[in-house]
């Protein structure tokens, strides 16, 4: 089920997620509604897009949806010229690329943006849409150079080529011919063309990961690097912390 609540770059952002890792902090809302400085992520992450001039959104929603259907009714109310859809995932929570298949024709007009709602970011988006424009991808993915478990493997043009578990040594390569290859933290923002949903072809609930991965084989999947940018992830009760701290 969609509800439209009116009807410019449209940018999706991940909602649905049950935060299950935040504990106590999403007993009572779900992770979208969890606030960092008195804010709900939600519309910290709508206030920062519609800056760099969104005002049309897809949100998708699982745990605690009526919650987020209300939140979103109450930020219309105050800022008119924004448009949300949402995507009801109550039945069945999809994962980001089932979740992206089934709002697939909401999102046909061009190119989109994700955005994930338990990131914190002073990312350019307007240099960011800029420069992944310009290359004409399938997809852009942002990224940095970050400490991290999983990484994203890239040739030396940006391309996607593989990623990568330095913990467990799990590796999944698109490309196996490649080297010289570069690790990448992947920041929960993309940038991506309506084409993909063409070439889809998994069905239920599944992840984007795994749909790059194995598009990046024979189609242009690229990097933007912004470790220039801030970037905080508030999947735990001590990352939260950390952000209430910065946000004071």
């Amino acid at each position: 089920m969609f509800i439209s609540y009116k009807q410019t770059m449209k940018a999706v952002i991940f909602a649905a997620g049950l935060g299950t890792r935040l504990g106590a902090y999403t007993s009572d809302r779900p992770k979208a509604l969890v606030e960092v400085g008195g804010v709900p992520m939600l519309y910290r992450v709508m206030d920062r897009l519609a800056e760099a001039g969104v005002m049309d959104f897809v949100v998708n929603v699982h745990s605690f949806a009526s919650m987020v259907e209300g939140a979103i009714d109450s930020y219309v109310q105050s800022h008119p010229e924004v448009h949300v859809d949402i995507s009801d995932e109550r039945q069945l929570l999809l994962e980001t690329g089932g979740g992206l298949k089934k709002m697939s024709h909401l999102l046909q007009d061009g190119p989109f943006l994700v955005h994930n709602v338990d990131i914190l970011t002073d990312i350019d988006f307007r240099g960011f849409v800029a420069q992944a424009a310009c290359r004409h991808s399938l997809a852009t993915l942002a990224v940095r150079r970050t400490e991290s478990d999983r990484y994203f493997l890239f040739n030396p043009e940006g391309v996607l080529c593989g990623w990568e578990n330095v913990r467990t040594g799990e590796k999944k390569m698109s490309r196996p011919k490649e080297t010289d290859l570069r690790r990448y933290g992947f920041m929960g923002i993309h940038y991506i063309c309506p084409e993909i949903f063409h070439l889809l072809t998994e069905d239920g609930v599944f992840s984007i990961t795994g749909a790059y991965l194995r598009l990046a084989a024979r189609q242009d999947i690229v990097m933007s690097d912004q470790t220039q940018a801030s970037w905080m992830d508030i999947g735990t009760p001590e990352q939260l912390k950390r952000a209430e701290a910065l946000c004071r």
